[in-house]
């Protein structure tokens, strides 16, 4: 049963954290990035296809730098961590 948890557990934090990162990123975009950025449906189908390797490639098209390249490995790695951390917890609890 512990597996399946973990499993649901690191789904749900990766998905919400995912589209976290991808919508506050969206709402300070000036309208010329915002225009690059995904609509909604577009939005939700990479978040749940690819799952936090979304996020550079959202950082990459609003940005269209190399500083959007790192901001957006850097969010990767920060959801990834996140993610890592809930099924740490969720470990401590077997």
């Amino acid at each position: 049963m512990m597996p399946v948890l973990s499993f649901v557990v690191e789904l749900v934090v990766s998905l919400f954290a995912t589209a976290w990162v991808v919508r506050r990123d969206m709402r300070s975009l000036p309208p010329e990035r915002y225009a690059r950025s995904w609509n909604a449906a577009s939005f939700w189908s990479a978040v749940v296809a690819f799952g936090p390797l979304c996020i550079p490639i959202h950082f990459v098209r609003t940005r269209r730098s190399a500083l959007g390249a790192v901001l957006g490995v850097l969010w990767t790695l920060a959801v990834i961590a996140a993610t890592s951390a809930a099924s740490w917890l969720l470990s401590l609890a077997e």
